[in-house]
């Protein structure tokens, strides 16, 4: 589907996959997020995907306000570096990721485990209430849609 085809679709997951949901997208901002800023390099080597396509990609995260380039000092490269709109993202794609592991079919597959940094504590990714930080069940949890319901 076409950026602007989920545009039309005034739903906050589609305009997320307007700027998220490109072919290998995701996986540059995992890595991004779980590793730190990276420079060119390392990303290609890391998803062994081609130079165009990561130049691509990049251009249109940096683009987006997802990542900016930082300069490495004594070099005429540059590390992306994730901004806060990047790091906003980061329950989202542990989310995805413990959902991977669930339901996944690769035996092989690699684990990730969230730990509280301070502690080494396992984290576990929950709907908190706003108000009391109460821990409420998925089963217990309503989602209410606000705008014209007469639109896509």
């Amino acid at each position: 589907m076409s950026i602007v085809n989920y545009q039309k679709h005034r739903c906050p997951i589609a305009q997320a996959l307007a700027e998220l949901g490109d072919q290998w997208t995701l996986l540059i901002v995992r890595d991004a997020l779980l590793m730190g800023p990276r420079r060119f390099n390392d990303l290609q080597k890391s998803l062994r995907i081609s130079r165009n396509l990561l130049t691509r990609r990049l251009e249109q995260l940096c683009d987006a306000g997802i990542f900016d380039r930082a300069p490495v000092e004594g070099s005429k490269r540059h590390t992306y570096v994730p901004t806060q709109k990047c790091q906003d993202l980061r329950i989202a794609i542990l989310a995805m990721a413990k959902w991977g592991e669930k339901w996944g079919t690769d035996p092989n597959i690699h684990r990730l485990e969230i730990l509280e940094k301070s502690t080494g504590e396992p984290v576990a990714i929950e709907f908190v209430q706003t108000v009391g930080g109460k821990v409420v069940e998925r089963h217990d949890i309503e989602v209410v849609r606000h705008g014209n319901p007469q639109e896509p």
